[in-house]
Parts: structure tokens; sequence; C-alpha cells
């Protein structure tokens, strides 16, 4: 089996969703198959035009396999000679959309992986120009209309698609996001005895969609002692209970979420929330709103609480219940910690093994 990689590949572990996706899969895929990941000259500020249209070179080498760099006339020119059985779109980039000449000419089955929805997302949260609108509506459409697979991380987020575009159900395939293992000791139970309960909040405050906002009243009225923990929040905020922290790497994050006690995702749109199953499966408590789309992994009071995306008083009420009732909290997080079993990358993995597998008719080699 011979695959195409076509997103954005992070060398480092300061790592977006969707760039951490991309590098857990491509990273699995590359020992065992032939394998290549291409990523486009993006900085318009060191590349020129040149570059963007017949630029090569490669970017790094992972288990044999290359990461490559190519402008757009130069892709299409090393597909046609490496001849992938699948291209997989594995994050959102603009430049991906010429893949689809390519498949013109050929048998190749495109795999695309949903991690958001632009369009929905420029028109309600993101401040762009008309030009790059129009551009992100005709590149999604392209995609979501020619692939073969449509992978999405939710129901929630293929229901916003359905309203943006016209989607062939029969092409899509709901999938999770994994966990690291370094979210998950095997002494990661917790006995949350102590005075102060410590709280992730899920996402960057400063973003509209995260929904701090819609939530941060509920902090100021609870009772008992917490710390608030907001990471890459360029505010400033003065309440004596809230601590900022800058963005991590896995190593870094890792630790810091071994200390929470309890998860929040506030969200008016999250495609699923891998910060929420990383800390679930460091025995954090998650407590999520409805429009949180990993929220499907949640059993109401067993190993968390989902609740109505308007109802802050509901959430201030699930937090006073987790503070007074400790041996709760306790059972809770036990039970949460369990998501690490279910999604693990190499379980994740294993999923995407099986869609490639079908598209090429079990070929392996």
């Amino acid at each position: 089996m011979k695959l195409a990689f076509i997103g954005r590949y992070n060398d480092s572990e300061m790592l977006t969703g969707p760039e951490k996706v991309a590098k857990r899969i491509f990273n699995r895929h590359a020992q065992e198959y032939d394998t290549v990941f291409i990523e486009y000259f993006f900085d318009g500020r060191m590349f020129g035009l040149y570059k963007k249209l017949f630029g090569c070179e490669k970017v790094t080498t992972v288990s044999n396999s290359g990461v490559m760099r190519f402008g757009i006339i130069s892709m299409i020119f090393f597909l046609f000679k490496f001849k992938p059985d699948i291209i997989h779109i594995i994050t959102y980039e603009r430049f991906s959309a010429a893949v689809f000449l390519y498949k013109v000419f050929s048998k190749v089955k495109v795999v695309y992986n949903v991690h958001g929805i632009a369009v929905y997302e420029n028109e309600n949260f993101n401040i762009t120009g008309k030009a790059y609108r129009f551009k992100d509506r005709l590149t999604e459409n392209l995609i979501l209309k020619y692939s073969d697979r449509l992978l999405f991380l939710s129901g929630q987020c293929l229901k916003i698609a359905a309203d943006c575009f016209n989607i062939d159900e029969d092409k899509v395939i709901i999938i999770p996001n994994g966990v690291d293992k370094e979210f998950h000791t095997a002494d990661f139970k917790k006995k949350h005895t102590d005075k102060v309960i410590n709280i992730l909040f899920s996402g960057n405050p400063d973003r509209k969609e995260k929904g701090f906002e819609t939530i941060k009243n509920v902090f100021s009225g609870l009772s008992f002692p917490f710390r608030l923990y907001l990471s890459g929040s360029k505010t400033d905020f003065q309440e004596e209970y809230i601590i900022s922290e800058k963005s991590a790497g896995t190593d870094r994050f890792s630790k810091l979420i071994s200390e929470m006690d309890i998860v929040i995702s506030a969200s008016l749109y999250e495609p699923f929330s891998m910060t929420v199953t990383e800390a679930m499966a460091a025995g954090a408590v998650p407590v999520v709103s409805e429009d949180t789309g990993m929220s499907r992994y949640i059993s109401e009071g067993v190993n968390g609480f989902v609740y109505n995306t308007n109802d802050s008083a509901h959430l201030k009420t699930i937090l006073n219940e987790l503070n007074s009732d400790r041996r709760k909290l306790s059972d809770l997080s036990d039970n949460a910690g369990k998501i690490f079993e279910v999604l693990n990358w190499e379980n994740v993995y294993i999923m995407y093994k099986n869609i490639y597998s079908e598209l090429t008719d079990g070929k392996n080699e």
C-alpha cells in the first residue's frame, strides 16, 4: 500500500490538534508501508512564486519515509511518479485542492480528515477578508465533494458541515482523535483530598468559540477554594484564582494536566477536544458542553458530565457537587482515566488502517 499524506507536518511537539493527528498517524504508518508526507511552501515571507510552483525539498525523514515540501506543480509531477494508492488530506490546507487534478488521471482514492469547517469558522469566529473566505469556500467544497472518504470527528461537526455543504453521508466515517501515553501513567489514580480544587479550562479563553465569556461568572460565584488554569491567553486576568499558562509541548502539558481534578470545555463549537480526552486519561473529571464533539465518550455521572451549552447554572451545580462529594469525584476520576484504553493512538491508528484497507480491497504491500 502506497500512501501520500497531504497537510502540515510539525517536527516539534508544540502541536495543534490537527498537527498532532497528522504526526501520530503518519509516523505509525511510515513504520509499515511505503509512505510520504507532502507539505507546501506556506510562508510567503520566506518563499517566492517560483518555490510555491516548482519548489522541492526534503524536510525530514521518519522511519525511512520522507517529509517533503513541494510547490503545486512539482507536487503533481511527484504524485505521477510515486503513484499512491491513497492520498490522505490529513489537515485542511488550500494547496491540497491540487491533488484532485491528479485524481482525474489516476485511480487514487482520497481521504479527508475534517478537523473543522473553515467556512463556518470564517462566518462566526474568524476575522478574515473576502478573498480568503472565497478561497476557503471553494477549496472546502471541492475537497468535501470529491474525496472518497470523509473522516469527521463527531456528529456535531457533521451536522454543521451538512448545513454549509451537500455532504454524501455514504462517504462519512466518524473517527476520534487519540491520546498520547504521556497523559496516562500507571499511577494516574488520584485521591482528591487537597482542599483546593484544580480546574483546567480547555482551549484558549481569548477565542470566542471556546465559550469562556459564557461561563466566567460561574467561577466568581463558587464558594470553595480552587485554581483555574488557562492556557495560551494574552489577556491579563486580575482574579487571584486564575493561573495563566503558556502554550506547552506534550511533556510539559502532560505534567500540568496530571495535577488537574476537573477539566471544563464550555465550547460553542468544538469538533472534538483532544485536551479533554488527554485530561481524562490523566484522571481529570470532564465537565463539557453538549457542543463538545468528544461528549459521546462521557457517560453522565459515571465518568463525567455533559451540560447544556446555555445553562451555566447547571455547570455551577456540577462543580459544587464535585467539591462537596470527594468520594464521587474520586470514583469519576478513576472511570475517566479508562478513556485511554479506548483512545490510545495504537487503537485509533488501527481504525485508520481499516479505512485504508477497505479502500484498497485489503492491499497491504
